[in-house]
């Protein structure tokens, strides 16, 4: 089963004075805006809550906040991970109620890791591959371009024979004072 972020909130990083989001859990979340109103910001947050300080914006704080970062994220299997304070202090809780840091996170976030810089300057084809392989859909959008192309190759083909057909027949001698022969078909 794969974990999904079932509670987001985020105060004063970078760019987001305060944002609260939970995504429907049988659903795609998708966080959209104008440039410059703070989509990268709430990745970054997701980023250095889950990643740890190694992903924490160089801006970390957002300008003009007189209170620091507060980044809370509740996964869909119970985990809790909070950063918050001054100095950014990690508070995670395991679904059994077990607190730990860093380690105990990294733990359960391995199989949701992505290179992130990797990531960044990838293709945008190649981008798009690597989340639709981690929101679950790659295998069936797989399955779904490869019928489609089938049905296109299927459907090109009767085109080819009907333009074939149609210029021998274009080439073929007309005798307009021939007799017409009745047809039967039986």
């Amino acid at each position: 089963m794969s974990m999904k972020i079932s509670k987001l909130e985020i105060e004063n990083t970078k760019r987001v004075k305060a944002v609260k989001i939970e995504p429907s859990p049988n659903g795609l979340t998708i966080v959209g805006g104008n440039n410059g109103q703070g989509k990268t910001s709430v990745l970054d947050a997701i980023a250095w809550a889950l990643g740890g300080n190694k992903y924490k914006p160089s801006q970390a704080y957002r300008e003009g906040s007189v209170t620091p970062p507060y980044l809370s994220i509740t996964m869909n299997n119970g985990l809790i991970v909070e950063r918050k304070g001054k100095n950014s202090d990690l508070k995670v809780i395991d679904p059994s109620g077990q607190k730990g840091g860093q380690q105990l996170l990294n733990s359960f976030v391995e199989e949701l890791a992505i290179d992130l810089p990797k990531f960044m300057e990838s293709t945008s084809k190649e981008k798009a591959n690597i989340l639709l392989q981690i929101i679950g859909v790659g295998d069936q959008l797989f399955e779904l371009e490869r019928e489609e192309q089938e049905v296109y190759n299927r459907r090109h083909a009767i085109g080819q024979i009907a333009d074939q057909k149609k210029k021998f027949a274009m080439e073929m001698k007309y005798f307009p004072e021939a007799p017409k022969i009745p047809v039967s078909v039986s």
